[in-house]
């Protein structure tokens, strides 16, 4: 007896050898171990049939069912991992994910907006760095060295490098324009970061988004600083945008004006400051080595993120620069 089940237990453990060998993915597999070693299968079958025998037979047969149930297992296993390790990181059967397109930051996208205005009016685009020196910052704007702006409560400076300071507003552009690209008439653009050292709060942050431009040319005057700057807000948000023109006071410019927009919020009408402008003054014509008696300039700055809050309904400046991408997908 115990002859013949050692031949029956040699045959099954030859067929499920070769069948789990056989398996070519792991579905194949488990189908081969449920034949063999499953509820309804061969192996289970025997452990079935040790119960109608001799008890003096039971041991020896007992032994061999574990001694094959623990070969067939190792067995499994070992294809298991073999499986496993050759099978692709990718199912190119599964549904392929969805890949989220981004979109430009809603500063970006206003100050790309402003660009493509200027440069339908003539205006080239000039790009100047934010490390910036005095000459360009200050002194060659006419900013006296007693002036406010000039605080370390209101600008940043460069430890052991008190000439460099990060540019507190792009009218940099004004002299860098003139002496790095080419003599007048010139009309030039720039949108880019400018710094305050000053309290952040929902109306104010540390860094935000200037726009400032020039032109120089031999008659300009301050009708054509008006007509210019109208015709920006109105290619810019529309030919019914209201705008209101008032004298203001800016050491590079002189006369100065202030431009404010109207803006309607549900019942609320408010006058909304947004750029300063005017004639450049003759100290700054001298500085970009120009005549004031024979060329005339006008130069104009405006603040790009109050603009974005109005027309996105964003509360806070701050949230602009928070890098939060679950609220920048807003927009």
């Amino acid at each position: 007896m115990e002859a013949i089940v050692e031949r029956e237990f040699s045959q099954i453990r030859q067929q499920a050898l070769a069948a789990y060998a056989a398996a070519a993915n792991q579905d194949d597999l488990e189908r081969a171990v449920t034949t063999f070693q499953g509820r309804h299968g061969l192996l289970t079958e025997w452990r079935r049939r040790l119960a109608g025998l001799p008890a003096t037979e039971r041991p020896k047969l007992g032994q061999l069912v574990n001694d094959l149930q623990a070969a067939l297992d190792q067995a499994a296993e070992q294809r298991r991992r073999q499986l496993s390790a050759a099978a692709p990181t990718i199912d190119p059967t599964l549904p392929g994910e969805k890949i989220e397109r981004g979109h430009l930051h809603p500063l970006t996208q206003l100050g790309r907006r402003v660009l493509s205005v200027w440069r339908s009016l003539g205006y080239d685009v000039h790009e100047g760095p934010e490390l910036e020196l005095d000459w360009y910052n200050f002194a060659g704007l006419n900013i006296p060295r007693d002036h406010p702006s000039r605080d370390i409560q209101d600008t940043f400076y460069i430890k052991d490098h008190p000439e460099l300071v990060l540019r507190t507003h792009s009218s940099t552009v004004q002299l860098r324009a003139v002496e790095f690209h080419r003599k007048p008439p010139l009309k030039f653009v720039e949108v880019g970061r400018v710094f305050r050292h000053e309290a952040t709060d929902a109306a104010h942050e540390s860094m935000f988004t200037q726009c400032d431009g020039i032109a120089i040319d031999r008659h300009l005057t301050m009708a054509h600083v008006v007509t210019t700057l109208k015709t920006f807000f109105r290619l810019l948000l529309g030919p019914a945008v209201e705008l209101r023109v008032r004298p203001s006071h800016f050491p590079f410019v002189e006369p100065a004006i202030e431009i404010d927009l109207r803006w309607v919020k549900g019942k609320k009408t408010t006058w909304l400051e947004m750029l300063g402008a005017g004639m450049v003054h003759p100290n700054v014509l001298k500085a970009m080595k120009l005549d004031p008696k024979r060329w005339k300039g006008f130069a104009w700055g405006m603040g790009l993120d109050r603009l974005v809050l109005l027309q996105s309904g964003i509360p806070d400046i701050r949230l602009l620069y928070s890098g939060n991408v679950e609220f920048l997908k807003q927009f």
